[in-house]
């Protein structure tokens, strides 16, 4: 079967849908593709205790206007909320053996970004890294170069001192980005930062100008009722205004060497010939499909691809945890002996979680290390992990429904000029791409580079719409 349409986009993903809907909104012909059977990527819904509720991304980040300027411009219905008061924690440990040693549970600093403070001899950032190390970092160097290329790690050790990179820094890179802060530079990590410091010259004064005047940990926003509500509200949109989106449905090929357009062979045998290809999977999916083998992708990051992202959530009845003992969660040194790197008390962040909850009933999610950690495979475990992390008394039968997500393809890293390249051949030959293997990590660069892309692809066909 032979079908030719404007525009195919590979992935059901936010980045996909947010293409589609923005070609199809200019009155172009357009078929998303998903191999999975339900869209949203990691913008996905799942059902505990009663509730819906992300096994995905539950937040995004405030760095940029995107999410709440996306709901604006399309009337999605949807009610943009804050987290509610109440800081996260950074999760230390000293000494032997897990659940022993000294375990240290402390607010995250008002005002960093990635852990580089506003302030570094704030109370809150000293009772973290001390006040040697927040001396050093007081005391800036600041007649390094500026080299873009350069580790967030390297960076910030060079001109703020090694202290701080391990014990703020490192941390919340890897538990915001999944990555550690020696394998990726600060450009793709936080553009706005960036900015800030090539225009100051100095990392402080940079922070001083980006990071909120809040709570650590409160830097992000949400969605009502759930993240995974933005997937499904711009695909309903999408739809209506005429794309076609199939999911189920696997892309085994793109050809751009012959005719007009590209072609896309599906599994099953199906052609599709379109005038342009969008690929907004992961890194993988994306490589293969450009000929890749992931050879270049992973060669790119000084540290290779994961397996697998896990995470765990489960229903836990501790009255224990009625008092929020750790805000709205924890992000975990990587020296603590621990199976999670981060932690999350869902009803303790959102309170239309905690509304819709019964009484009595706490959410919890666990981001384990990675997919094949042990100390997790049971509710015994579970009830452990929590208890070490939170410091409230959770027991084996407090815990009740467990499920676990794993996404295979999601640690996206740093960019490589053989990448570069690969993109750049592939667009000439009409097959684009999006996501975060383009973008950087989080909806506050996907979105963005999704709309600027759409825009860019269709600027001949809205012209011809408006004339």
């Amino acid at each position: 079967m032979t079908a030719d349409t404007d525009l195919v986009v590979v992935g059901a993903g936010i980045a996909g849908l947010v293409v589609a809907l923005e070609a199809a909104t200019a009155g172009a012909r357009v078929t998303v593709v998903e191999s999975d059977d339900q869209i949203g990527g990691m913008l996905r819904r799942g059902r505990i205790a009663g509730l819906d509720i992300d096994l995905g991304a539950e937040s995004f980040a405030k760095r940029t206007d995107a999410v709440p300027r996306l709901i604006a411009d399309f009337a999605l219905p949807l009610e943009v909320v804050a987290p509610r008061s109440g800081p996260a924690h950074l999760v230390s440990q000293r000494g032997p053996g897990l659940g022993g040693g000294r375990w240290s549970r402390l607010p995250l600093p008002r005002r960093t970004v990635i852990g580089i403070p506003a302030d570094p001899l704030a109370p809150d950032v000293v009772a973290i890294i001390g006040d040697r190390a927040a001396e050093r970092a007081s005391a800036e160097v600041l007649d390094a170069p500026i080299d873009p290329t350069a580790s967030l790690a390297d960076l910030v050790e060079e001109r703020l001192g090694a202290g701080l990179v391990h014990d703020l820094v490192d941390p919340l890179c890897r538990s915001i980005y999944s990555q550690p802060a020696a394998a990726v530079p600060l450009p793709r990590l936080h553009p706005k930062m960036w900015a800030a410091f090539e225009r100051t010259g100095s990392l402080l004064a940079a922070a001083a100008e980006v990071a909120p005047n809040a709570p650590g940990g409160t830097a992000v926003g949400g969605i009502a009722g759930g993240m995974w509500r933005l997937a499904d509200a711009v695909a309903t949109l999408a739809r209506e205004r005429g794309a076609v989106i199939r999911t189920g449905i696997a892309v085994a090929g793109l050809d751009a060497g012959s005719g007009t357009g590209v072609g896309v062979a599906l599994a099953g045998g199906e052609r599709v010939r379109a005038g342009r290809v969008v690929i907004a999977t992961g890194p993988r999916g994306a490589a293969a499909l450009l000929g890749e083998d992931g050879g270049t992708i992973d060669a790119a990051a000084s540290a290779p691809i994961q397996p697998a992202v896990r995470l765990l959530t489960a229903a836990v009845t501790s009255s224990d945890l009625a008092a929020e003992p750790v805000g709205s969660g924890v992000i975990v040194a990587p020296t603590a002996r621990t199976a999670a790197k981060a932690l999350t008390h869902i009803d303790a962040k959102w309170a239309w979680a905690r509304a819709a909850l019964p009484e009595g009933t706490h959410l919890v999610r666990l981001s384990a290390r990675a997919d094949d950690t042990v100390g997790l495979d049971s509710a015994a475990a579970v009830a452990r992990e929590i208890s070490h992390l939170t410091g409230a008394r959770v027991d084996r039968g407090d815990i009740g429904e467990i499920i676990t997500t794993r996404w295979r393809d999601a640690v996206v890293p740093a960019e490589s000029d053989a990448w570069t390249m690969t993109v750049t051949d592939a667009a000439a030959r009409g097959i684009h791409v999006t996501g975060a293997v383009a973008a950087g990590t989080g909806l506050a660069s996907v979105i963005p580079h999704a709309r600027a892309l759409a825009h860019e692809l269709l600027a001949v066909p809205s012209a011809r719409k408006e004339s």
